[in-house]
């Protein structure tokens, strides 16, 4: 057997293969059919009534009446008992019998009918089918002995009492002759009614040549049984057996162990006959007894023959279907590999050839008509067709709304549950809708499989046959879903392939738009792909040490050698990048300046790890020269700015500083002129002469300090970042305010950290800092009463790394929302204020890598900024 045909489904086993169909129009034709049957079926058996006797020797009736109802659901066999009812009485008007007794037949033929076909249905897992000996045990059991032996009861009572005939040699005739006639006419009814043609085209052409040689040889022979005469029949024919028709029984073994129980139990019809003629004609082998006897003895010999060739059928049968589904099975996971091979190492370009030609074989192994693969839309509510296959003279898959013309279908394949329809009809009432659409298609049977794979609903798979009716069994099913497996993670490994395809692409074309140089890196540092303005660059080849590295070299050694030749910046940026490419840092990122003939240019240096388990890097060069440049404006700008605001705020301090340094010149001015007193005198007071120098000295030392004070607020040099101990400039800047302070009759607390708060800063913009936060205190607090006018100065090494400073008074407070708008530029309190103090304030504090910020207490406002602590104290 092909694959072709090892793939073919059986009927699906425990249901029965009615060929009655449901619509009303149709159950009405198979009720004549049963009707006609059932006289065509008296009449032969009155011709093989033999008078006196009631009884009949063959009784076809009862059989195709146990045939029907083994072929019909149960609800329908009212029906088909009904029907038979006119078939009988017509049949029964050219017998002489009464009609109570004709009423009493009828209704011990349909109990036979009725118990045989209850014992079959409940007992055998497939009532409509004799291949397997569990399946041939019942029905001989429940049909073929139960049935006629209840039965006969009832009628051998009947025709005893109305016709006055022997009740047991009528039981006994009945019995034998309704046993004989379920056992070799129920098989043949049924198994020519469930085949119908497909038995006969499913045949290769040598079965069929063999069906043929076996029908001649058993017609021949069968003439031979009939027209041999009794006397001459061994003179005619040397060497035969002295009963003719065991000359039929090599033919009946060879329907038995090549066509099954349907073959055999046809050759058993075919014997039976003859046999039957043969024996009333005497040419059988009981000639010799009496007619009554010769006939009984002649059912018990064919019932007792019959029995185990049907058994033997049966057995052989079974034994080659287990053989098929062996061979069968081995065939689908031949198929279902070579399917799954199809799909593997695959290029994008070849998965389309892939599925169409995985398609064809699967279509071609099922003798499919056509199979189709949809794939679900984007948004989930809409099949599409992906893929699809048709057979020789098949038309091509129509285009169609799944959505629309198969909804109940769609809705189920969505719940990821196959739908098998093996004829329009038998689809429920909710899917009229479908069951239409496939008749206007002219679809006879479908087999719809959902596509899942990795927890993703995919699509579906459709088989599809337009001419004859398919079944799936389960076992069929269950092995299409594995190959709908197949097809679904070849099919998620196709979308995910486009997918990476597409994000390459795009990540491609936003990789060559971008207007920086951007570079990717394996695992060792060499360069594996470059965009346009990285190729630029290196055709440029201008002055940073990376410049000219194209694809193929590395990138780790270029950086090695600008070490090497001693270039600043080298040494930090080779770290970065081994820390990356090594994944102890998740991103790196530089800017240095590098030269190109007498221009300064700026670049920005960023590395970010590849996202891949090889490992890797991206490089991106950015011209930030500009923006540098900017910077440096801004930078310069702010400087000048600042010093503006140092130089107003000394202008502010007029009045202090000059009280201030009145003071010390006042001091000199009086110890001069008591000097030079003491000096005229006779003699000189040198002590006292000596003592008024040292005050001298002292004076002009604080007034040299406060010049000293002023010139570092009013200094206009570039910003150095120095080692600074914050305590002492804000002691330096309080000495300053000093007199203002006592001016404003503002007291000044200094809550200092008793050990030496260091950071790296510039001296005189830190003081500017203070300077205004000081001031701003002071000016919150002119109005509230002069034992309230404190300022707290606090600093303090926090456990976060951090110099905070913070500075509270004793004012108004900060109103609502506005704890970050203080920091804003022209935003000021002030009615004379420019709103710049805070700005620049604030700008100093970020550019030391800090933070300044504002809150509001119960009473008064608290400014606070926060620097970097030095990793080392400096020596």
């Amino acid at each position: 057997m092909k694959g072709k045909e090892a793939l073919e489904p059986r009927p699906r086993e425990g249901k029965i293969a009615s060929p009655l169909p449901q619509s009303t129009g149709r159950i009405v034709a198979a009720a004549l059919l049963v009707s006609v049957a059932y006289y065509a079926g008296a009449n032969v058996g009155f011709i093989f009534r033999f008078p006196p006797a009631t009884p009949s020797i063959l009784w076809p009736p009862n059989a195709i009446l146990t045939a029907t109802l083994l072929l019909s659901p149960v609800p329908r066999w009212w029906i088909y008992l009904l029907a038979a009812l006119p078939a009988h009485l017509v049949a029964e008007l050219g017998v002489p019998l009464p009609a109570p007794l004709v009423l009493a037949l009828f209704a011990t033929n349909c109990s036979e009918a009725l118990v045989a076909a209850i014992c079959v249905r409940y007992l055998s897992d497939a009532p409509a089918r004799f291949d397997t000996l569990r399946r041939v045990a019942v029905f001989v059991g429940g049909a073929v002995l139960v049935a006629p032996f209840v039965s006969s009861f009832m009628d051998a009572a009947a025709v005893a009492a109305l016709r006055g005939e022997s009740y047991w040699i009528v039981w006994r005739t009945r019995f034998f002759s309704n046993a004989l006639t379920e056992l070799i006419l129920v098989p043949a009814i049924v198994t020519v009614a469930t085949a119908r043609s497909s038995w006969v085209r499913g045949m290769s052409i040598r079965r069929r040549v063999e069906a043929a040689i076996l029908a001649l040889g058993f017609l021949t022979v069968g003439m031979v049984v009939v027209f041999a005469g009794p006397a001459d029949s061994v003179s005619n024919i040397p060497g035969a057996p002295h009963t003719t028709q065991t000359l039929l029984l090599p033919f009946i073994l060879w329907a038995a162990v090549r066509f099954g129980p349907g073959g055999t139990s046809l050759s058993l019809l075919a014997t039976v006959l003859l046999a039957i003629w043969a024996d009333t004609r005497g040419h059988g082998p009981f000639r010799t007894l009496p007619l009554t006897e010769s006939v009984a003895a002649l059912q018990i010999v064919l019932s007792v023959v019959a029995i185990p060739l049907i058994c033997l059928a049966a057995v052989i049968e079974e034994r080659r279907q287990a053989n098929e589904v062996v061979a069968e099975r081995l065939r689908f996971e031949e198929l279902l590999t070579g399917l799954s091979s199809t799909f593997v190492h695959l290029h994008g370009h070849e998965v389309e050839t892939a599925f169409e030609v995985s398609l064809r074989r699967l279509g071609e192994a099922l003798a499919l008509d056509r199979l189709t693969l949809y794939r679900i839309s984007r948004d989930a509510d809409e099949f599409l067709i992906g893929y699809s296959w048709s057979g020789p003279g098949v038309e091509p898959v129509p285009r169609a709304t799944v959505s629309a013309d198969f909804p109940w279908i769609m809705r189920q394949i969505l719940r990821e549950q196959p739908v098998a329809v093996v004829r329009p009809e038998e689809l429920p009432a909710e899917a009229a809708l479908d069951a239409e659409t496939l008749r206007r298609r002219g679809i006879r049977s479908n087999l719809a499989i959902p596509l899942v794979a990795g927890g993703r609903f995919l699509g579906a798979l459709a088989f599809v046959t337009l001419g004859a009716e398919r079944a799936w069994p389960d076992d069929l099913v269950q092995r299409l879903r594995l190959v709908g497996e197949v097809f679904a993670n070849a099919l998620a490994q196709k979308e995910a392939e486009d997918a990476l395809r597409a994000s390459e692409l795009m990540k491609s074309a936003i990789l060559a738009s971008l207007p920086s140089e951007i570079a990717v890196l394996d695992r060792e540092g060499r360069i594996i792909a470059v965009n346009n303005g990285w190729q630029r660059s290196a055709r440029e080849n201008g002055g940073s040490p990376e410049a000219g590295v194209g694809v193929g070299a590395s990138y780790l050694d270029i950086w090695r050698r600008a070490v090497g030749t001693g270039v600043p910046h080298a040494g930090a940026a080779l770290a970065g990048i081994e820390a990356v490419l090594g994944r102890s840092e998740t991103g790196f990122a530089l800017e240095y300046p590098c030269a190109e003939s007498d221009v300064e240019r700026w670049v920005a240096l960023s590395v970010v790890p590849l996202n891949r388990p090889e490992g890797g890097a991206v490089v991106s060069h950015t011209d930030v020269s500009e923006r540098k440049l900017a910077e440096l404006e801004a930078q310069h700008s702010r400087q000048e700015l600042a010093h503006f605001t140092r130089v107003s705020t000394v202008g502010e301090l007029a009045a202090s500083l000059a009280h201030e340094l009145n003071q010390p010149l006042t001091g000199i001015l009086s110890n001069a002129q008591a000097a030079q007193r003491f000096l005229e005198a006779t003699p000189p007071d040198l002590g006292e002469v000596r003592d008024i120098l040292t005050d001298i000295v002292d004076d002009d030392k604080r007034a040299a300090e406060v010049i000293q004070r002023l010139r570092y607020l009013l200094k206009k040099d570039e910003a150095q970042f120095l080692w600074i101990d914050l305590n002492v400039l804000i002691r330096d800047v309080v000495k300053l305010l000093s007199s203002d302070a006592v001016i404003r009759n503002v007291t000044v607390r200094l809550e200092l950290d008793p050990r030496p708060v260091m950071v790296s800063g510039d001296g005189v913009q830190l003081r500017q800092v203070i300077l205004n936060l000081l001031l701003n205190a002071m000016e919150a607090m002119a109005e509230c009463a002069e034992n309230d006018r404190i300022i707290v100065v606090r600093t303090e090494t926090s456990e976060v790394e951090a110099v905070h400073v913070s500075v509270r008074d004793a004012g108004t407070g900060l109103g609502q929302d506005t704890h970050q708008l203080v920091f804003e530029p022209f935003y000021t309190t002030k009615p004379a204020g420019m709103g710049m103090g805070l700005a620049i304030a604030k700008s100093i504090i970020e550019a030391h890598g800090g933070v300044i910020w504002a809150d509001s207490s119960t009473r008064g406002a608290t400014f606070h900024f926060a620097l970097p602590a030095p990793d080392e104290r400096p020596v």
